[in-house]
């Protein structure tokens, strides 16, 4: 089990995040550029000072048992062969096996061949392969891993990905997962820790956090809009002064969630009975392929998501005048 607590002061960043991670378990820690979450990673590894650190490992001080760590730039040593640099950190623990537990590492991550080579010989998934094994071959009870997909092409950063979970479901120690692609995390990860200014700002499974984003940056992750008001019976008080209807809003303070695909756009105010209809602008139309995301600015700025020939149907452009609904069956509301 790690338990990590940190508060450190770095430029102008303010760092004060405690998390844990039981053993066998993933948790990724996500945030915006600038959160703190590399320094948070490097604290625990003993790579930055801390003002104030308690950091744990199975009840005891980190630097008394072995940790693992894996880079986005895999750093590995230029001047040895992969078998070496694999085995470099069974040398330093005296491991008489070292070269023969090496070596049964890069066979386990299929490199077998490349023994012999240098870095400088391998492709980038080849080299984070590498890294990988080396981290793994010292049997840690920690597993650090910064960001280590960021720096691959897209094709080889899914099968990097693909094999990086068969090789953490395979390791019984804490895995903690530093990455800034929440398809990355929901892959990965059991759990997600969020950080926002240096602070933890939500924690829990990856499905409990993604259903319910309490905050803007998380909201973007998974693409929904999310929304804060007061309750009352069935109408949500924005903080905006706005107003939404929704089905079983409760009462108090709430977040209400409208994923895209259900915000309906029109040119004339709708027919029908919408519960929920405003005026807007058009602020943005992103294609992505047969669908569009619109940005739509005005009282109440939301996101929709519609079909290409609707964008082509209703001649949605950059300030153009339209009217949006939202079904109240369709608007989320948990506590905030």
């Amino acid at each position: 089990m790690l338990k990590a607590d940190i508060h450190l002061r770095l430029g102008t960043l303010d760092l004060d995040a405690a998390l844990d991670a039981a053993p066998g378990e993933v948790v990724a820690l996500l945030g915006p550029n600038g959160a703190g979450k590399t320094t948070f990673l490097r604290a625990i590894a003993g790579l930055v000072r801390a003002g104030r650190a308690k950091v744990a490992l199975d009840g005891v001080a980190t630097e008394r048992r072995p940790i693992g760590s894996v880079f986005q730039q895999h750093l590995l040593f230029p001047h040895l062969s992969v078998l070496e640099n694999v085995a470099f950190g069974l040398r330093a623990r005296q491991r008489p096996d070292a070269r023969v537990a090496a070596m049964a590492w890069l066979e386990r991550v299929g490199l077998g061949a490349y023994a012999n080579a240098r870095p400088a010989a391998l492709s980038g998934g080849e080299a984070q392969r590498v890294a990988l094994a080396r981290a793994l071959a010292i049997d840690p009870r920690l597993l650090l891993l910064d960001e280590p997909l960021a720096a691959l092409d897209a094709t080889t950063r899914v099968e990097v990905r693909r094999e990086l979970r068969h090789h953490l479901a395979s390791f019984d120690g804490a895995r903690l997962l530093v990455t800034h692609d929440p398809l990355e995390a929901a892959a990965l990860a059991d759990r997600l820790v969020i950080l926002e200014g240096g602070r933890v700002v939500q924690s829990g499974p990856v499905d409990e956090v993604t259903r319910h984003p309490r905050t803007r940056f998380v909201a973007d992750l998974v693409g929904v809009n999310l929304l804060r008001g007061r309750a009352d019976g069935g109408v949500v008080a924005l903080e905006g002064g706005q107003q939404l209807t929704a089905l079983d809003a409760g009462n108090g303070d709430v977040f209400a969630v409208i994923h895209p695909r259900s915000v309906a756009i029109h040119r004339t105010h709708p027919e029908g009975t919408p519960r929920n209809v405003w005026p807007g602008t058009v602020r943005s139309v992103d294609m992505l392929g047969e669908r569009a995301r619109v940005a739509i600015g005005g009282s109440l700025p939301i996101v929709a998501e519609v079909t290409a020939s609707a964008v082509r149907d209703l001649d949605l452009r950059e300030r153009a005048e339209v009217w949006v609904s939202v079904k109240a069956a369709e608007v989320g509301v948990y506590p905030a």
